[in-house]
C-alpha cells in the first residue's frame, strides 16, 4: 500500500488526537508564570538572596489535597532555607501537576510539585503559607499518601 499525502495526514490527526487524550487525565495548577512575594514581606528584605528549588513527587491514594502538597513541599524548602541562615522564602514559583489513575490498576494518583524560592534574611516573620495557594486544583476524596519521593 503506498502512502498518499492524505494518509499520512491522518495519521499525524490521529497522533494529535491520541496526544490529548492522553494528558486529558493530568490537572495542572500553579501560583502563576512571574514569582510572587507575600505582601507582608514587601521592602523587608535584605538584598542578598539565595535561590532554592524543590521537587517532589507523591503517590496518592482515593484523592489529591494538592494544597496540603504544596505546603509540604514549602516547609521542605523552608527549612534548607534555614541551613543557609535565611528566615524568610520570597519570589515564590510553583507548579503541581496531578497524573490521574487511568492508566494505573491500583488507582492511585502521581502528584509532582515543584517549588523554587528565594531565601532572604527579614525582620518580619515568614507566613509559613505558599503564595497563591487558592490556584491549587484537588481530586476530591480522603487522600491518603502511600509515598514521597524527594
Amino acid at each position: 500500500m503506498p502512502l498518499s499525502v492524505s494518509s499520512v495526514a491522518n495519521i499525524f490527526v490521529r497522533m494529535r488526537r491520541q496526544r490529548s487524550k492522553d494528558k486529558s487525565h493530568h490537572i495542572a495548577s500553579s501560583s502563576g508564570d512571574e514569582p510572587q512575594t507575600h505582601p507582608a514581606l514587601q521592602g523587608a528584605v535584605s538584598p542578598e538572596k539565595i535561590h532554592l528549588e524543590q521537587r517532589e513527587s507523591f503517590v496518592c491514594r482515593d484523592g489529591v489535597d494538592a494544597t496540603k502538597l504544596v505546603r509540604a513541599v514549602r516547609g521542605a524548602l523552608y527549612q534548607k532555607a534555614q541551613t543557609y541562615g535565611a528566615n524568610v522564602l520570597v519570589d515564590e514559583l510553583w507548579t503541581c501537576m496531578i497524573c490521574g489513575p487511568r492508566h494505573r490498576a491500583d488507582g492511585t494518583f502521581k502528584v509532582d510539585v515543584h517549588y523554587s524560592a528565594s531565601a532572604a534574611r527579614s525582620d518580619k516573620r515568614d507566613p509559613q503559607r505558599p503564595v497563591a495557594l487558592e490556584n491549587a486544583r484537588n481530586v476530591p476524596g480522603l487522600m491518603t499518601i502511600l509515598s514521597r519521593i524527594d
